[in-house]
């Protein structure tokens, strides 16, 4: 059955982007950073449009099914996966209301070396066109890809044979990120950077 295997699907993606958004939302709180705060309200939005469309495609699934209360999981599923993105969107709020963290959050934030990143990859860019396996991000530059979004979507913990396309908004973690924000909007000398 058509909806079965796009029900699959949604609830496939529903999952990775819940965890993404509470990886982002904890590290928006983390860092201090309003950018990855905002990224959390776009994919709640999306989390939105994801749980409603499972909704329907169980509905209408449930017309042809024998046992139509075995759906009832598949909706329960989507409602939790709803909940996770709505706990994140509340922590990631807490950044964009500027509220005050706790001094033990302050001591976790001056004490980690990390910093989280999000940043748009331009047509200058040297990474522009080259896969993550080329790169060698984590050892050259000291950081991680936690997701990449093309357009509309999402690929999370990209592969090492995806390739960086131009327009892609990297969300990097990590202790260079002002390294890859160099890298995806300058042009560094041919090699520099793939070179050993």
């Amino acid at each position: 059955m058509k909806e079965l295997e796009e029900i699959k699907e949604c609830l496939v993606e529903m999952k990775n982007l819940s965890s993404l958004m509470m990886d982002l939302a904890f590290s928006s709180v983390m860092y201090d950073s309003e950018d990855i705060a905002d990224e959390v309200y776009t994919l709640e939005e999306k989390m939105d449009e994801l749980t409603l469309k499972v909704k329907r495609l169980a509905l209408r699934a449930a017309k042809k099914e024998e046992n139509p209360e075995s759906l009832l999981s598949v909706i329960e599923m989507a409602s939790i996966n709803e909940q996770i993105s709505d706990s994140a969107y509340e922590i990631a709020d807490l950044v964009l209301r500027d509220v005050e963290p706790h001094p033990i959050i302050r001591k976790i934030m001056h004490d980690v070396d990390e910093e989280i990143g999000r940043i748009k990859v331009n047509k200058k860019s040297i990474l522009a066109g080259k896969t993550l396996k080329e790169l060698k991000l984590p050892t050259k530059i000291g950081v991680r890809l936690i997701a990449i979004k093309r357009g509309g979507r999402y690929i999370y913990n990209p592969s090492k044979d995806e390739r960086i396309e131009e327009g892609d908004i990297l969300i990097a973690v990590g202790s260079g990120i002002e390294r890859l924000r160099e890298l995806c909007n300058e042009r560094s000398e041919e090699g520099e950077f793939i070179e050993e």
